[in-house]
C-alpha cells in the first residue's frame, strides 16, 4: 500500500545558495526555481526534495556543485526576473525546476537567449515543446497525459457517459481536451462540460448541471484544491458517479481536504513507488529518511531531473570544463535511467514515458494494476 503523507515544511526564502558537495571550492552552480509559497507550493517544495536528494546521493568526488533555489511565487512577472538572475551569473550552467507552465513560458525566451540549458519537472504545457533549443522535461504534456486517461476511462473504466469539469487555464482546457477526444475515440460519449476558477469555493451551481445530466463518470482537469472541494460538495448532493483526474490532484492534500470525499477517485501520475526496482527502492528509502514522508510523483521526477544533470556534468568534465552549450547538446542526446523509468528528449526537448493510475483506497492512493 502506497502511503503518500504531506511533505514537511520548509523554510521558504526569495533565493539563496546550497552548497552541495562538503569540498571547498564550488565549480558548478545550477539554478533550482519552483513555486514555494502559496495555496500550492506544495508541488515545487517536492519537487525540491527530491533535487536536493539527487544532488546528495549522486555528489561525485571531483565535481562540486551548489543550488541556488529561487522561489518563483507562481508568478510570471517573478519567473522572467529569477531568469535573468540565473542568465546573469556565469557560474550556473543549467537550471532545474517549474511549477507553473505559465511562469516556465515567461522564463524561457530569456534563459534561450543567454543559451542557459533547462530540464524541468512539473510543467506539462504543449506551447513549451520546441519552444526553445535550451529547454526539456522529464514530464509528459498535457496532451499525451489527458490522452491516456481518456483511453484509460473509455477502455479500463469502461466509462459511458462523461462530464467534463476542467480549472480555466492552459492546464485545464489543455488536458481535458485531449482527454475527451481520446474518450470519444474509445466510445464514451462527453454529455457535458463546464469550467471553474482557480481559487473557487462553491461548485453547487455547476453540480447541480453535473447530477441532471447523470453521468456515471465525471473528469476533473484541475489542482487538488479545488477538486477537493467539488468532491465534498458533491457527496453532500447525493451525486454518485465515479470520478477521476489528473496527476494535479494526486496530492495527500486531496485527502486531507476532501474530508473523505475522495475515497475512490482514480488519478494518473509518471511514478509509482511501489515498483521494486533497485534505482526506485534506494530513492523511497532514502526520502523516507530524509523527509519523514512518502516521495510523490514531483519528488520522483526532481529527483530524476537532477540525477540527469549531475551525470551529464560529471560525464562532461571528463573531457572538458563545462560550459552550457556543451552541457546543453549532451542533454540533448542523453539517455538516463531513472526512478520514472528511461528519460531521453526528442527534438522538441518533451519526453516519452510511462503513466501509472492510482485509486484513493481508505485514504491513500493504491496502484491500479492493469491487465
Amino acid at each position: 500500500m502506497i502511503k503518500w503523507n504531506s511533505i514537511l515544511p520548509v523554510s521558504i526564502l526569495l533565493g539563496y545558495a546550497v552548497l552541495i558537495t562538503p569540498a571547498a571550492a564550488t565549480d558548478y552552480k545550477v539554478g533550482l526555481t519552483a513555486t514555494y509559497s502559496g495555496d500550492f507550493a506544495a508541488y515545487g517544495q517536492s519537487l525540491r526534495n527530491g533535487a536536493e536528494l539527487a544532488f546528495k546521493m549522486k555528489a561525485q568526488p571531483d565535481v562540486n556543485i551548489s543550488l541556488d533555489i529561487v522561489d518563483d511565487r507562481g508568478s510570471p512577472q517573478e519567473g522572467v526576473l529569477v531568469a535573468q538572475r540565473f542568465c546573469a551569473d556565469p557560474s550556473v550552467v543549467a537550471v532545474l525546476g517549474y511549477t507553473f507552465s505559465s511562469v516556465a513560458l515567461a522564463a524561457v525566451p530569456i534563459l534561450d537567449e543567454c543559451r542557459l540549458p533547462v530540464v524541468a519537472s512539473a510543467v506539462t504545457s504543449p506551447d513549451l515543446s520546441g519552444a526553445s533549443a535550451y529547454f526539456h522535461r522529464n514530464v509528459m504534456t498535457d496532451a499525451e497525459q489527458g490522452s491516456r486517461m481518456g483511453s484509460f476511462a473509455a477502455e479500463k473504466l469502461k466509462a459511458k457517459n462523461i462530464y467534463v469539469l476542467y480549472q480555466q487555464d492552459d492546464y485545464g482546457s489543455g488536458v481535458s481536451d485531449a482527454f475527451s477526444k481520446a474518450a470519444e475515440d474509445g466510445g464514451a460519449k462527453i454529455v457535458g462540460g463546464d469550467a471553474y476558477h482557480l481559487g473557487e469555493n462553491n461548485f453547487r451551481m455547476i453540480l447541480t448541471k453535473v447530477k441532471a445530466a447523470g453521468p456515471d463518470v465525471v473528469f476533473i482537469g484541475g489542482f487538488y484544491a479545488e477538486a477537493a472541494k467539488i468532491l465534498d460538495q458533491a457527496k453532500q448532493m447525493g451525486l454518485e458517479a465515479q470520478f477521476i483526474g489528473t496527476d494535479g490532484s494526486l496530492n495527500p492534500q486531496l485527502v486531507a481536504l476532501s474530508k473523505g470525499a475522495a475515497e475512490g477517485m482514480v488519478v494518473y501520475g509518471m511514478f509509482d513507488p511501489s515498483i521494486g526496482n533497485e534505482e526506485s527502492a534506494s530513492f523511497v528509502a532514502a526520502y523516507r529518511e530524509a523527509y519523514k514522508a512518502e516521495p510523490d510523483v514531483w519528488a520522483a521526477l526532481g529527483y530524476d531531473a537532477a540525477s540527469l544533470l549531475v551525470s551529464t556534468i560529471a560525464e562532461q568534465k571528463k573531457f572538458a570544463d563545462v560550459d552550457r552549450e556543451d552541457l546543453n547538446a549532451a542533454l540533448s542526446v542523453a539517455k538516463y535511467q531513472g526512478v520514472t523509468g528511461s528519460i531521453e528528449f526528442n527534438e522538441k526537448g518533451d519526453r516519452q514515458g510511462q503513466l501509472f493510475f492510482f485509486r484513493v483506497k481508505d485514504g491513500v492512493f493504491e496502484p491500479v494494476r492493469l491487465k
